[in-house]
């Protein structure tokens, strides 16, 4: 029977229940505790905050724990296996599969490796690990049946491994007098060094001068062994590691120098890796300083760039029509700035999605000529883009952003002469140029350009510098949809960067690109959760455009009271994620969704671009918005989400 372990203070009804996994003790505190008299401790963390009772429960090693918890109650994140091993409900205490569980864990904590042990995660991770090394690694029990075998000693015995686990030596083959020993020689035998390390407890070491199982001529091996032990402190297994030293013994000083040479090198790779840590930190420290610094930031451009959408739509004036556009492009300057920080900082974090598709390029390129043509007009740079019919396979949004970011760079280092982008199909691929007369990049310097913040010393640029990101952010999304991009250019003699992209199918080309129907937003109900009361009004003023019915809190407490006030049902949220107090938008979305008993289609609004926020996006079913968000693209989200709800039901 299991030897269970409770507090003095549990439950007498939960005694009761628990006296069918096994034999009950109570114990007055962590500190009575022991491994000979307890197989596992069970704990009642139903009434208690788990946050406050783990951060002050001791780290226990020698026996499991396991707590009981109610079906709903809050997990923290900090709980974690070094404080308990496994979380139980009360409706689980007296099944079959409980005790059955219950006897793997104490097993396991027993016996981490045993032929009849449940092979765990760590244990698989052993054997991968055991494969990779050329030395003979076994592992075996008090009976000295092997438990665990490298492949090298597998393929030297000549047998599969799983045929070698449960034999011991004679049964794999093994010569009886190396196993057994030779009193006439002196020889103790394996099992006797074996037997010894494990009623001892000590590890050793001793090489062997004359070693001739599997091998025709004399080897030299070290032997090393080393008792292993469980979380209680008993010896279960022996590990063996044999390694084959006939050239040290042979060439002595040979491995001297060797081993001179290796130092060196060891010490050189801990100073490169030192080095490598240090920028690491500073690429993290980079990281951490751009999300922090743009998020606050972010807030009120977000904000501005909603007002501004709702004042275009009201000022009639053509004079202060003509003002809000200067006033918008600023803005829309200031939002590129922080959206290239976004870009680096979310590709740096692998949260940006790829979504490949089959399209013609054509309709893409003639977006882009519109797009540029105008451009290059504010600079009288004639800008030239050759469309063509092909059919391509990629990410359409990505590729255009690489597209337009390699014209927008030609363009600004483009003082005088022309750029020209033209297509080309080779070898199932289509090749894209990208031409400029600008003034060139030495080649020493072509690397160096896709850096973050790299910009050439060149006087006549200043006055058009931006930070320097938009090459980068090409390499990374180049990187990320497997695409070459290569560049051939020299001082004074322009630049010509060249994407290659694979051609697609034809036969593909329907599917990929099937229209989506309008999707009408009138009289939609849309509830806004957010702590800023500008963003807040913004939102409400851009879908009431819309004829939407609309309903706006600071908190999800007060949507609660509005919506039961209104008696209205949301047909989407959108709500920030960072609320105050420390809530967030996602336990706000989950609140209303249980409110209401139903799925609510949501969308959350926020600066933070790390994986944890996306990972949380995706489990709560949601869609995932990064600020400053531009007024049509909140817009075209929420009519997306509606449209994508509506298809489903």
């Amino acid at each position: 029977m299991t030897r269970i372990a409770v507090f003095d203070d549990c439950h007498e009804s939960l005694i009761d229940a628990l006296r069918s996994l096994g034999d009950i003790s109570r114990i007055s505190n962590r500190s009575s505790l022991h491994p000979s008299l307890h197989d596992v401790l069970i704990v009642d963390g139903r009434s208690q905050e788990l946050e406050q009772a783990t951060s002050s429960m001791p780290i226990t090693r020698n026996v499991p724990v396991i707590l009981i918890v109610n079906p709903h109650q809050n997990i923290p994140e900090n709980l974690t296996s070094r404080h308990v091993t496994d979380l139980i409900t009360p409706d689980e205490i007296g099944t079959r599969a409980l005790a059955w569980r219950l006897d793997q864990i104490v097993r396991r904590f027993q016996s981490p490796l045993g032929l009849d042990t449940p092979k765990s995660p760590e244990i698989q991770l052993l054997h991968q690990v055991v494969d990779l090394l050329n030395d003979w690694v076994v592992i075996k029990d008090h009976e000295h049946r092997y438990l665990e075998v490298s492949e090298s000693f597998a393929q030297t015995v000549g047998m599969a491994k799983d045929r070698i686990i449960g034999k011991n030596d004679l049964e794999v083959g093994i010569d009886r007098e190396v196993v057994l020993g030779n009193p006439r020689t002196g020889w103790s035998g394996t099992w006797f060094q074996d037997d010894h390390a494990i009623q001892t407890g000590e590890s050793t070491t001793n090489e062997e001068l004359d070693w001739r199982a599997f091998a025709v001529n004399r080897r030299y091996k070290r032997v090393a062994r080393r008792p292993l032990r469980n979380s209680q402190g008993n010896i279960y297994a022996l590990l063996i590691v044999t390694t084959d030293i006939t050239d040290r013994v042979l060439a002595e000083r040979n491995l001297q120098a060797r081993n001179l040479m290796l130092r060196q090198v060891t010490q050189e790779k801990l100073n490169a890796d030192k080095h490598r840590q240090i920028a690491e930190q500073a690429i993290r420290a980079k990281n951490k300083f751009l999300v922090s610094a743009s998020h606050d930031l972010r807030q009120p451009l977000h904000a501005l760039g909603l007002f501004l959408a709702v004042l275009e739509g009201r000022l009639q004036d053509s004079d202060d029509r003509d003002v809000l556009q200067k006033i918008r492009h600023s803005s829309e300057s200031l939002n590129a700035l922080f959206n290239s920080l976004l870009d680096i900082s979310r590709l740096d974090a692998g949260v940006v999605e790829v979504s490949l598709k089959t399209f013609s390029i054509r309709s893409l390129l003639n977006s882009i000529r519109d797009e540029f043509v105008q451009l290059g007009k504010t600079k009288s740079i004639p800008v030239s883009v050759e469309l063509t019919d092909s059919i391509v396979h990629t990410d359409p949004v990505l590729f255009a952003r690489i597209i337009r970011n390699l014209l927008q760079n030609a363009i600004t280092h483009t003082l005088s002469g022309s750029v020209l982008l033209r297509s080309v199909e080779r070898d199932g691929k289509l090749q894209i140029d990208v031409i400029d007369t600008g003034p060139g990049i030495p080649p020493q310097h072509h690397e160096e350009i896709f850096s973050e913040y790299f910009q050439l010393d060149n006087d006549q640029q200043k006055t058009t510098r931006g930070l320097g990101l938009g090459l980068a952010i090409v390499r990374k999304m180049a990187q990320l949809l497997d695409i070459d991009i290569t560049l051939k250019s020299a001082t004074n003699e322009g630049s010509t960067f060249t994407v290659t992209v694979p051609l697609g199918k034809s036969t593909d080309l329907n599917k990929s690109n099937t229209p989506s129907r309008f999707f009408r937003l009138a009289g939609m109900k849309i509830l806004f959760i957010d702590d800023e009361p500008d963003i807040r009004e913004g939102q409400q003023l851009i879908l009431e455009a819309f004829d939407c019915q609309t309903l706006a809190a600071e908190s999800t407490g007060q949507a609660l009271s509005l919506l039961q006030e209104q008696d209205m049902q949301p047909d989407i949220l959108v709500v920030d994620y960072q609320l105050k107090n420390e809530l967030t938008g996602t336990a706000a979305i989950n609140a209303v969704r249980a409110h209401f008993e139903r799925r609510i289609p949501a969308i959350i609004v926020t600066g933070d671009t790390s994986k944890k926020r996306l990972r949380e996006a995706q489990q709560t079913g949601c869609r995932l918005l990064h600020k400053p968000v531009d007024a049509k693209d909140l817009v075209k989200t929420i009519a997306s989400v509606l449209e994508e709800e509506l298809e489903s039901s």
